[in-house]
């Protein structure tokens, strides 16, 4: 015979439901504990257990003294397609904007000249910066380009352009995408750009991308919050 469930778990899988068929809708707020009490026949401590496993999901969050709402719906990261994180938060109905948090030049050193096949003396650029959906931190980004990849590119501002319009722009096909997926723990400082706990487990995504001539033009490891992304693939 099958063990059934604990009661809580039923009940976080029943109000789950409702939030997948938007009974309740993102930013609205849950009935009380009182009321989903009353409701499913239970004591709130039971209900409490049930949000908890919800609120730890990303599903639900708590607002101090006015109650429980519905989080954002994660964001479903194709892992077997070229495209940045700018296109996903258009997706998803979010207004995207950027935290730059450093760019420039620096040398290619030991690892990034056999990254991108250049001698370890000759400058590369570097972008580090946070992507925000709507203002809230969703990415945070490590983007290393070989320097000769778009003319004048310390002139842009990387606190507004993304990457794909300025490939788009310059007639820069991203051909090919080595993605590596992790679950690492973040730390401070990246932590608290994310705006997570620090030693929370996030997703650690590593590209490599390539043109239609093999060569590497783009090199990027990106940190996620679990609770607001998923990652998928085909295969075929």
């Amino acid at each position: 015979m099958k063990r059934q469930s604990p009661l809580y778990r039923q009940i976080a899988e029943l109000i789950r439901e409702k939030i997948e068929k938007e009974e309740y809708r993102f930013g609205q707020f849950i009935p009380s504990e009182r009321e989903l009490a009353q409701k499913y026949g239970v004591n709130r401590m039971t209900i409490r257990k049930a949000l908890s496993l919800l609120i730890e999901a990303g599903l639900l969050l708590p607002k101090p003294g006015k109650g429980t709402y519905v989080n954002r719906p994660k964001i479903n990261s194709a892992f077997d397609t070229i495209q940045g994180t700018t296109p996903f938060l258009i997706d998803m109905g979010l207004t995207p904007s950027y935290r730059l948090i450093y760019s420039g030049k620096r040398t290619a050193g030991w690892k990034y000249s056999r990254i991108f096949h250049v001698p370890p003396e000759e400058e590369i650029f570097q972008i580090f910066r946070v992507c925000l959906g709507d203002g809230e931190p969703y990415t945070l980004e490590y983007i290393h380009l070989p320097l000769s990849l778009i003319p004048d590119i310390e002139q842009y501002d990387f606190q507004v352009y993304s990457l794909s319009a300025i490939y788009d722009q310059m007639g820069i096909v991203p051909y090919h995408d080595i993605q590596t997926l992790e679950i690492a723990q973040i730390s401070s400082p990246q932590s608290i750009l994310l705006d997570v706990p620090e030693g929370e487990p996030v997703f650690m995504l590593t590209e490599t991308i390539t043109d239609q001539n093999g060569r590497v033009i783009e090199y990027t490891k990106s940190y996620s919050s679990g609770k607001k992304f998923i990652f998928s693939a085909v295969m075929n």
